[in-house]
């Protein structure tokens, strides 16, 4: 039995060209598989052939699961470096303009001028409040009243 140690054997094995996908790899093993597989063939030749097809199969995935790992560690490291980067600055300096806006420039044209405070507030208003208090306290007890003569 010849085995394939190498991973351009392994494609060579398998059918496919060097650059196939994953989804080209496990089409070419399923179908190879089905046709040299020992319960489907009875000669030696064949069942040498399906191992040798199954182990460069497995040869590729590994290849590939290595790949995807080395660049999951890559996006890892990158969003390290990132984020190491703007450690201990003082970027929200960069955006602090008091209690007024005039220093921002707007990209859209709209005007900053005038004075605003974060810290105004919208006034309270207890109409509002003592309706949906007392509404809701009512349609409460109007419904235990209802439910208890309904009874």
């Amino acid at each position: 039995m010849s085995r394939c140690l190498k991973p351009a054997d392994c494609y060579r094995v398998l059918g496919v060209q060097k650059g196939a996908s994953q989804k080209e790899i496990k089409n070419a093993y399923r179908q190879l598989s089905l046709k040299y597989h020992p319960d489907r063939n009875s000669t030696q030749q064949d069942g040498e052939r399906f191992k040798q097809i199954t182990e460069a199969y497995q040869i590729l995935r590994r290849e590939e699961k290595s790949q995807a790992k080395a660049s999951d560690t890559d996006v890892e490291a990158k969003y390290a470096q990132f984020w190491k980067k703007y450690e201990g600055s003082t970027m929200n300096d960069n955006f602090n303009f008091g209690p007024n806006f005039a220093g921002f420039k707007n990209p859209f044209g709209a005007s900053t001028q005038e004075e605003y405070s974060h810290f105004r507030e919208k006034e309270a208003s207890f109409k509002g409040t003592h309706l949906i208090l007392y509404g809701g306290l009512g349609a409460i007890a109007l419904w235990i009243i209802l439910a208890g003569i309904l009874k």
